[in-house]
């Protein structure tokens, strides 16, 4: 138990040094980690996975996402409209995105590495 929390509190950690925004909330982080580990999953299932209203989804799309200058977006993500159904949307990681996916790994690999080898001493 302990090593799943002190792994969420430095993936937490990862990401806000990575997007340099010290009030990330965990549910934007919640967001792009299913972005990254399951692909392109709908507004629904998002909203399903966290427990969130789809507004609230929508929100932490758009803080992901690329924008515009001078407007709110740490340029994780792009969203473009589906070739063949133009009620979805499809999400990809950005460079920036995968750049991200690779911090938080090397952020999370040592302690992990750490425990499962005390683990494995104690037999």
């Amino acid at each position: 138990m302990l090593l799943a929390l002190n792994t969420l509190s430095s993936a937490l950690q990862a990401f806000k040094e990575f997007t340099e925004d010290p009030d990330v909330q965990i549910q934007t982080l919640q967001t792009f980690l299913i972005i990254a580990t399951k692909g392109n999953p709908g507004l629904t299932e998002l909203a399903r996975q966290i427990g969130l209203g789809t507004s609230a989804i929508s929100r932490n799309l758009k803080k992901l996402c690329e924008v515009p200058r001078g407007q709110e977006g740490y340029g994780l993500i792009t969203m473009k409209l589906h070739p063949l159904d133009n009620r979805r949307k499809i999400v990809m990681l950005t460079a920036r995105g995968h750049e991200l996916v690779r911090h938080i790994e090397e952020a999370l690999l040592p302690p992990i590495r750490s425990y499962v080898v005390r683990e494995l001493m104690r037999g």
